[in-house]
């Protein structure tokens, strides 16, 4: 079975859980917000994205749910194309390879005119918290792999599976957030979806 279409059979099952939500009540928003202030703006619109909120403070309607879905969806597709590519410190494109921040910041802009900043440590201030039980494709997932709390970046599928740029001789690829290696080195993950 190829990659996409097995990331098309575990999201199948995805949307059925999704449209469930719809009819859950709202959250508590008793949580503390975050204190970054930080905007991201898209380019082809007037729309700015908000700091990191906690998932508490999101109250979306099932119809933005879907959206939000429907575009998580278009992220992974898009972030699927690129597999293979060759790893490039600093790299942003195609023509160049990718490093992690520069892979993550490609397809959203590429796919849906989302600028989003180069850094990882300043994606991780856009959109609201999410915990690790609650991700959905398109979330962005951090990790610590060199001794900060956000040196790494990926683009989370589903199933505890990202893409992402790993490392100087590697290519982008699919890994496992419950791996040996990253399942202690899980920081954080951001939905910017949702707005």
């Amino acid at each position: 079975m190829s990659f996409l279409l097995k990331i098309c059979s575990s999201l199948a099952s995805f949307t059925v859980a999704v449209q469930s939500l719809a009819w859950a009540g709202p959250v508590d928003a008793s949580a503390p917000q975050s204190r970054s202030e930080v905007n991201l703006q898209a380019p082809s619109s007037d729309r700015v994205l908000s700091p990191v909120a906690t998932k508490a403070a999101i109250t979306a309607s099932p119809e933005t749910r879907t959206e939000s879905l429907s575009k998580g969806m278009t992220i992974v597709s898009e972030a699927s194309k690129y597999m293979g590519m060759p790893y490039r410190w600093g790299g942003t494109s195609p023509q160049t390879g990718f490093d992690c921040s520069g892979f993550v910041q490609f397809i959203f802009f590429h796919t849906l005119s989302i600028k989003l900043p180069r850094m990882p440590v300043n994606m991780s201030r856009l959109g609201s918290r999410v915990s690790r039980e609650d991700l959905a494709p398109g979330d962005l997932v951090f990790f610590n792999t060199r001794g900060g709390k956000f040196t790494h970046v990926g683009i989370y599928i589903n199933d505890s599976q990202f893409i992402h740029a790993p490392m100087p001789g590697t290519r982008v690829t699919l890994s496992r957030m419950d791996s040996s290696y990253y399942r202690h080195r899980f920081t954080y993950a951001v939905r910017i979806l949702h707005e």
